[in-house]
């Protein structure tokens, strides 16, 4: 098994979603010497790791902690559906809340819209 390195792109989006990261109770994002970097998403009751992920595209992973984000919106709405069929006002405040993370990463402006494509 081949050590894995480090990718300044992929650590740049982690610095940036830091403290979104840090907040969540439940993801975390670590990096493996064997794996590379790992996305999991914990169960909030019992931490128990209901999935994880090796990530190695940076792209793929701004686009998952986008999707968190947009998600925590939903949640707030109390609402059952997916990102497409968010309305206008789910629209707006995924963006507003997303906005900041764009500032910072402009190169991934792109996948605001992609958020909300039918899949």
């Amino acid at each position: 098994m081949q050590k894995a390195e480090k990718n300044e792109e992929m650590e740049q989006v982690g610095r940036v979603f830091g403290e979104y990261i840090q907040k969540s109770p439940y993801l975390e994002w670590l990096f493996s010497e064997k794996l590379g970097y790992i996305l999991m998403q914990i169960h909030e009751e019992t931490s128990e790791i209901m999935e994880s992920e090796v990530i190695e595209d940076p792209e793929r992973f701004c686009r998952l902690l986008f999707e968190e984000v947009a998600q925590d919106v939903l949640e707030l709405t109390g609402k059952e559906h997916d990102l497409h069929e968010a309305d206008e006002l789910e629209r707006a405040e995924i963006e507003k809340r997303l906005l900041p993370y764009i500032e910072q990463l402009p190169q991934y402006e792109g996948l605001l819209e992609k958020l909300f494509e039918r899949p």
